[in-house]
């Protein structure tokens, strides 16, 4: 639910004519630098590679409940930082433009163009930081989910779970009309803050039952501790699996004390780490490459819509209004797939089947965007950015989680947050430098979109040859 305030709030903040990248209040001739935008997707891969390790100082001081805690503080902290400062730079460029006496402390420049500046860097700093640790919050929330619960268990509540958060996903951006209404954009902001302080609350209480109760997430499941003097699982023959490594028992309790044990914290070298696991399972791989290609097309995707958007809705607080539905109807869908759509799908087939359906129904959104992009305006743009989202929210969510339940502790505690952060934001920003130099190139040049559509086509096509290699590698293993 923060999340949804914050992102509706930065993504029409970052995009206003006031305090945004949008066109000058009094110079309405100026130029839109909506190139900004791409920039700033750009950016979050280098921030995520550094926040990874941060990750992983945090993890090995403190352990998983730690970490959680305290990098839902910081994101907490910044949206109400953040705001505040917006708000006195808000006050001044109303003042200025009206010619009004007023100074809060940011105004003795007496001048918009600064103001605009300094708010602009600002906006372009905390999209950075927010899009990275949104990934980086919901990876360790599901990996933790992942680590108290077995393979049998996870397919019967993770679409369960996962169909909950949608519902309040849901109705979180479905009340941001009637919130900007009333709070405003930076209002938002901060109702965005305390969401996040809660969610911090919420997720030591959990910790804390599961340590009470004896299933705290350990670098060791209780049965590989009994057999710990015996030949490794099929998880660690250096081939990788996707049967369950856990062998069907929850995690043992730890203590921070404990982390010296953990396999992914012994080295030093959090990229290293990395890169021998991925060796050592090569599901996972795999998984890196189809992850990178997908966020390239999801990038691709997001762009195209918001410069529909923006061309369509012009004013700030009617366009986050309606991304908030947008965005309300996307969680709604991905709630009914993961209630009933996907624990049906799980009954009759294979989790992994999900990769490949997923680039084959975006294949059907991208090639009839292509073929109408001249006719259907925001609606084309709109349906391609639907699927590709409701697909993330819900069928990857499933099928990933159906991985990572199966593989050790080091494959959920540090594989999913390399891949999450640096592989999802590594397409992206790819994405992103593209999309920029085209923008500076081309323009407003009508082919330009053309351009877009192709290149969306390709990507898809790209995403169906990683798929397929990562189903074959899932099925190969889970026949072993």
């Amino acid at each position: 639910g923060g999340y949804e305030c914050s992102r509706a709030a930065v993504m029409a903040l970052f995009t206003s004519d006031g305090l945004g990248f949008g066109k000058s209040k009094k110079d309405k001739s100026q130029e839109s630098e909506l190139s900004a935008l791409p920039m700033a997707v750009g950016c979050v891969s280098p921030f995520a590679v550094a926040l990874v390790w941060f990750y992983g100082k945090t993890l090995s001081h403190g352990g998983p409940s730690y970490a959680l805690r305290t990098h839902t503080l910081i994101v907490a902290a910044s949206q109400i930082v953040v705001g505040w400062i917006l708000r006195m730079f808000e006050q001044c460029l109303d003042a200025v433009e009206d010619d009004e006496d007023y100074d809060n402390g940011v105004c003795s420049l007496r001048s918009v163009d600064n103001v605009k500046t300094m708010s602009q860097v600002l906006l372009f700093t905390l999209f950075v930081f927010q899009s990275a640790y949104v990934q980086l919050l919901y990876a360790q929330h599901w990996a933790f989910i992942s680590s108290v619960l077995t393979a049998e268990e996870g397919s019967r509540l993770f679409a369960p779970i996962a169909g909950l958060g949608s519902i309040g996903s849901t109705l979180a951006a479905g009340s941001v009309s009637i919130l900007v209404e009333r709070s405003g954009l930076i209002g938002l902001m901060y109702m965005a803050g305390i969401s996040y302080i809660f969610s911090a609350l919420l997720a030591n209480m959990a910790f804390s039952t599961a340590k009470s109760n004896g299933f705290e997430p350990s670098s060791m499941s209780k049965s590989e501790k009994n057999e710990e003097p015996q030949p490794q699982s099929s998880s660690s023959d250096g081939k990788g699996a996707y049967a369950p490594v856990n062998s069907g028992t929850k995690d043992s309790p730890s203590s921070p004390s404990t982390n010296a044990t953990i396999p992914c914290l012994k080295k030093n070298n959090i990229f290293q780490q990395a890169y021998s696991l991925f060796n050592r399972v090569p599901v996972l791989g795999a998984l890196f490459v189809e992850v990178i290609i997908s966020q390239c097309l999801s990038s691709l995707v997001n762009y195209i819509y918001l410069y529909k958007l923006k061309v369509a809705i012009t004013d700030d607080s009617l366009r986050a209004g309606w991304s908030g539905k947008f965005y309300a109807w996307i969680n709604g869908v991905s709630g009914i797939f993961q209630f009933f759509i996907i624990p049906l799908l799980l009954k009759h087939c294979e989790a992994h089947r999900i990769w490949l359906f997923m680039p084959s129904l975006m294949m059907i959104c991208t090639l009839y965007q292509f073929g109408t992009y001249k006719t259907s305006e925001l609606f084309g743009a709109s349906a391609s950015f639907f699927c590709i989202k409701t697909m993330e929210y819900s069928l990857r969510g499933a099928a990933n989680e159906m991985l990572y339940v199966s593989l050790d502790y080091e494959s959920r505690y540090l594989g999913k947050k390399v891949i999450t952060l640096i592989a999802g934001k590594f397409g992206k920003s790819v994405m992103a430098v593209a999309l920029a130099v085209s923008v500076v190139y081309y323009g407003d040049n009508d082919n330009l979109m053309w351009y877009l559509l192709a290149t969306a086509t390709i990507f898809t096509c790209l995403w169906m040859f990683s798929s397929v290699r990562l189903h074959s590698l899932i099925d190969a293993s889970s026949k072993r």
